[in-house]
């Protein structure tokens, strides 16, 4: 993003994590003295879709970004995330690079990356459609924790994509793709791509393996048996649980709006990738 005379910058964070809300207010500080206007929420649950800045600031890790990516509703601001949590692989900055990350920040130096994001509802069994959440990473459709395998059915339109039956299915953009899915054994997608990856859950199936496909006008997942309960869940970049009923559907929408994640440049998925998972990585000896 180019470089301003005056800066809008808004601070995010959970004051509810020890620590945070004492960091955010401390950056402030060193942001105003630089002659930016700031304004700090360290309230999770707070809207972000009434704020106006040119860029936001989110201190946490990467649930707290998916957080505020979901609370800013339409109103998408140019993001950047500084990792205070465990992985962070979302954010671009590690907490002790805080004065890098701003310091760039001020100097125009970050890229704004554009991420897809969708629409997530569920349609039951009255055909009504419920309220759409807003979501970044991905949608799991599980089994309760206890209950038998469910069966599950993944259309496109009219057309039947796949059927799966054991323990649940994963449909992550491609930002999400390094997350839950991959854990799950679902490929790495670049995170640029316009594109859904549908990952099973402990599939029940040998043949069943996940599906790539672009984001087109996205997927609904049919709920089709449950086992021994009455509801499958479905949950929204791990944040937002709903239930679903046998014959209600999970219905994925790509939204109008992206993402507009900020960082070094767009190489650095590549070398997080390297750094935090040891992806592709070859032994090199040590020099002598």
């Amino acid at each position: 993003m180019p470089p301003r005379a005056t800066l809008r910058i808004l601070l995010v964070g959970d004051e509810r994590k020890g620590g945070t809300k004492t960091i955010v207010q401390h950056h402030a500080a060193w942001l105003t003295g630089r002659g930016c206007e700031v304004e700090v929420v360290t309230d999770r649950e707070d809207s972000l879709a009434d704020k106006h800045a040119d860029c936001v600031v989110v201190f946490g890790g990467d649930g707290s970004l998916l957080a505020a990516a979901r609370r800013m509703g339409d109103n998408q601001m140019p993001t950047l995330g500084i990792n205070r949590g465990r992985l962070g692989f979302l954010t671009a900055f590690e907490n002790e690079q805080t004065h890098q990350a701003l310091t760039m920040l001020l100097a125009g130096q970050l890229h704004e990356e554009q991420r897809l994001m969708f629409w997530c509802s569920m349609v039951g069994l009255d055909g009504v459609q419920s309220e759409p959440v807003l979501g970044l990473n991905d949608v799991v459709v599980s089994r309760a924790a206890v209950g038998g395998m469910i069966l599950l059915r993944a259309f496109r339109g009219t057309t039947e994509l796949a059927t799966y039956r054991g323990d649940g299915l994963i449909a992550a953009t491609a930002a999400g793709s390094t997350a839950y899915s991959m854990a799950a054994g679902g490929p790495v997608l670049s995170p640029d791509l316009d594109a859904l990856v549908l990952t099973p859950l402990a599939s029940h199936t040998l043949s069943a393996r996940p599906l790539v496909l672009p984001v087109g006008q996205g997927v609904e997942i049919e709920v089709v048996e449950t086992g021994t309960k009455k509801y499958a869940y479905c949950q929204i970049d791990g944040q937002v649980q709903m239930q679903v009923p046998v014959g209600g559907r999970i219905v994925l929408r790509p939204a109008p709006i992206r993402f507009r994640h900020l960082g070094p440049g767009p190489g650095h998925f590549f070398e997080v990738l390297r750094a935090k998972f040891g992806f592709a990585a070859i032994a090199r000896p040590r020099p002598m």
